[in-house]
Order: C-alpha cells, then sequence, then structure tokens
C-alpha cells in the first residue's frame, strides 16, 4: 500500500491558512512546522533549500519514504491538492474555468493589494497618506467585485465551496488591515459567517498550533 507523507510549513499568515484548510477539509494527515516570518524563519537554509524564494507556505510530499514533491506558492498548491485528491475545484467544463477565475481574484487582487494595505496602515516605518488611500481604495474595488458575486452566488464559483472560497477566506478574515469592514457588504458577510463555520475550515486557520503574527 502506498503511503504519502505530507510536511507543511507555515505560519499564521492568510497564505499560509489557504493550504492548512485545504488539507484539513480533505481530511489529509500532514505534519505542520511553524516558520516565523518575523523572527526571519523564511531565510533559513532549510527553508531556502525547499523555496529559494524564501516563502511560505511549502507543500512536501513523500511516496512510501522517497521525496516526491516539493511545492510552493500557496495556488499552486491548492491546485496540486484539488487535483490529485478530486475535491474543490471540478476537473473539466466552464464551472472549473469559472473556478480558476475567481482563485485567480483571490491570488492576484484580494491577497496583495491588502498586504498592500497592511504595510501602510500598520507596518510602513514613514506613514504615507497618499499610499494609504490609493491602497485602501484597491482593497475597495475588489469587496465591490466579490459583494457583487455573492449576491448572486452562494459561493465564488457557483453553487459548490472550491478552492475559490478557500483562497479567499483567510484574506478577509485580515479585513482590518485594509479599513474593511462587513457591515456594508451583506452578501460577502454571510459567505463569511457561512465559510467560517466549517469544522475544516476552523481547524486549518489554527495551524501551525500557536502561531502568531504580531
Amino acid at each position: 500500500m502506498t503511503e504519502v507523507r505530507r510536511d507543511f510549513y507555515g505560519w499564521a499568515t492568510p497564505n499560509s491558512q489557504r493550504v492548512s484548510i485545504l488539507l484539513e477539509e480533505l481530511g489529509l494527515r500532514y505534519v505542520a512546522y511553524g516558520v516565523n516570518i518575523r523572527a526571519r524563519a523564511q531565510f533559513t537554509p532549510e527553508i531556502l533549500a525547499l523555496n529559494p524564494y524564501g516563502k511560505i507556505p511549502i507543500l512536501r510530499e513523500e511516496t512510501d519514504g522517497e521525496p516526491t514533491l516539493v511545492l510552493f506558492e500557496s495556488g499552486a498548491i491548492l491546485v496540486h491538492l484539488a487535483e490529485r485528491h478530486g475535491a474543490f475545484l471540478p476537473s473539466s467544463g466552464p464551472t472549473r474555468a469559472e473556478t480558476l477565475a475567481w482563485l485567480m481574484v483571490a491570488l492576484t487582487s484580494l491577497g496583495p493589494m491588502t498586504g498592500q494595505a497592511h504595510h501602510w496602515t500598520e507596518l510602513a516605518p514613514e506613514p504615507s497618506g497618499v499610499a494609504l488611500r490609493h491602497t485602501v481604495a484597491l482593497v475597495d474595488r475588489v469587496y465591490r467585485l466579490l459583494e457583487g458575486r455573492l449576491d448572486a452566488h452562494r459561493y465564488l464559483a457557483g453553487d459548490a465551496f472550491s478552492i475559490a472560497d478557500i483562497a479567499a477566506y483567510p484574506w478577509i478574515a485580515r479585513r482590518a488591515w485594509a479599513l474593511q469592514s462587513l457591515d456594508t457588504h451583506p452578501s460577502l458577510a454571510r459567505w463569511f459567517a457561512e465559510i467560517g463555520a466549517r469544522p475544516g475550515v476552523g481547524r486549518g486557520m489554527a495551524v501551525p498550533a500557536g502561531a502568531l503574527l504580531e
């Protein structure tokens, strides 16, 4: 019988939480290793050997004791796991294309723009009102897009929970980084509550145990 070992390297970041949520939703066994990015642990030789970019999350797989895969970038990991295990991403057809399109919204707009806004709301050593207004406006635009989509559909890809929802959820959970509120986005608020009530999502958001982003 084939035995697969999965090692997950991550921290309490939205991109890491995407992967841990999917691992939990799929019911897969894995070992989680904390990589404290505030302590710059992502630049240790061990992590750089797995990802020369020095970023998390990282997924490492072994099959019957032999290394078979080292994968980084959260979107690539989500697609790999969903395809391999036949869940949360249709195998073909228009719904697959639609799922990938909304996944890309989470990967290329929601996440990066919220991260940029967070720099100007909390992290920048020299504040800039112009930069803050610009980045928050970009996040506003994404929230309006998501609100419109979820006003017409239960989930981002339509009628079924998918990796598009998984990719977006942890970033919406950090909406305060970009001065956002769900009070004016009722459909997004409904979606956020429904996704957050899933046991796998709750477990995934708590991986690695004890990780804090401070």
